[in-house]
């Protein structure tokens, strides 16, 4: 019997769609609630435990709350919540915190992730983010096999499945005794109090061991270094074909910033910026301002790149191009900027996507035209997987 702690994050993704790049600073967090967004960790995590519960062959434990417990009973699978093991068995920590507290923290990662450490799990399932991934390392190191759900804002960690519904199918071959390899994967981060910094660069803070199949766990971010010459040439040819009536939504990324450089007004390295030809109209926008500009009734592109590495085109760090936008300015006016050296990179692997919406991922499947300059022209495939 396979013995599985389940941990969630329930704050990580809360500044995705609101623009926040991030959701580990409370004060991040509390301006994105303030304007209406919700949390989506939860729903994410059960996405992924859902897939085990019909199995019979395992033990499940966690802390109640939004912190484990509320989505496991939603999924109807039995739990234990966690003990402290110091006293008795009988007794239970979490029991009213942090469920009846309105904010979890760091702490509460941090000392859940222990706690089940202590308890000789077989493997630690958690949801969350790269802030999520580096508590984990801090709690338990490489000392416990991990499964970790995708549900933050960058996630440029190699531990990530590439969507929470492939870490469950992961998870129930695991339960199910399939052959699994276990990998030292590495946790990346940047500091969010940098994250306007454009010159900041990914922090290395350690590994940890995750069950892998070679397939269903998404690679790290890389640094493409040496296309700054594809970068303006793809940059020169996607300004060429800007028509001034349109509204042009421009995700974050080394690429599409070369492109946003070229363009009256300023724009943003990490954030979703939006242009009327060939003029920044709004600058760092939100989901819902975003959506209120296509309101208007402006024919609409939306142009995006791959992140290098994982090949991820939505859900890593663009959440701000929510399936609602994406549905509405369709995928036949998506324009994807990506680079030759990018492209080789991937190894002929698909592109991906994790919009947090499974038929606006399936929609978006298929193969599309990338011009990568005024001559050539690739036809490449979206997946999810």
């Amino acid at each position: 019997m396979k013995k599985i702690g389940f941990l969630v994050n329930p704050v990580a993704g809360l500044g995705g769609q609101a623009g926040m790049k991030g959701s580990d600073r409370a004060e991040r967090r509390g301006i994105a609630a303030r304007l209406g967004y919700k949390k989506t960790a939860g729903t994410r995590a059960y996405e992924c435990i859902k897939q085990v519960r019909e199995e019979e062959d395992l033990r499940v434990i966690a802390p109640e709350g939004e912190m484990g417990g509320d989505i496991l009973a939603a999924a109807n699978i039995p739990y234990e919540k966690i003990r402290t093991g110091r006293l008795s068995d009988r007794e239970i920590i979490g029991e009213k915190a942090p469920k009846e507290r309105e904010v979890t923290t760091r702490e509460d990662t941090l000392r859940y992730a222990k706690l089940l450490k202590d308890q000789g799990i077989d493997l630690l399932v958690f949801c969350g983010g790269d802030g999520t991934a580096r508590d984990i390392y801090e709690a338990v190191e490489a000392h416990v096999p991990v499964l970790a759900v995708p549900a933050g804002v960058k996630m440029y960690s190699a531990c990530y499945a590439v969507s929470p519904y492939q870490a469950g199918t992961l998870l129930r071959d695991f339960v199910r005794g399939r052959q699994m390899n276990f990998e030292y994967r590495e946790i990346m981060d940047i500091d969010e109090k940098d994250l306007e910094n454009p010159s900041v660069s990914l922090v290395l803070y350690g590994f940890l061991q995750c069950i892998s199949d070679g397939i269903r766990i998404q690679k790290g971010k890389e640094i493409c270094r040496g296309d700054v010459s594809g970068r303006e040439e793809l940059a020169d040819y996607i300004l060429s074909a800007m028509e001034e009536d349109f509204f042009y939504i421009i995700g974050p990324g080394g690429t599409t910033y070369c492109l946003k450089e070229r363009l009256e007004g300023e724009g943003t390295l990490r954030g979703v910026d939006v242009a009327r030809g060939r003029r920044i109209v709004l600058k760092d926008g939100d989901e819902r301002r975003i959506f209120r500009l296509l309101e208007e009734g402006a024919p609409a592109k939306i142009i995006v790149t791959c992140l290098g590495g994982s090949g991820f085109l939505f859900g890593r760090g663009n959440q701000q191009i929510s399936p609602r936008i994406i549905r509405m300015v369709t995928k036949e006016n998506l324009i994807l900027a990506v680079t030759k050296e990018k492209l080789v990179s991937l190894r002929s692997a698909p592109m991906l996507v994790d919009t947090g919406d499974k038929e606006t991922d399936r929609y978006l499947c298929g193969y599309y035209k990338i011009g990568v300059n005024h001559h050539e022209t690739v036809l490449y495939k979206i997946d999810i997987q």
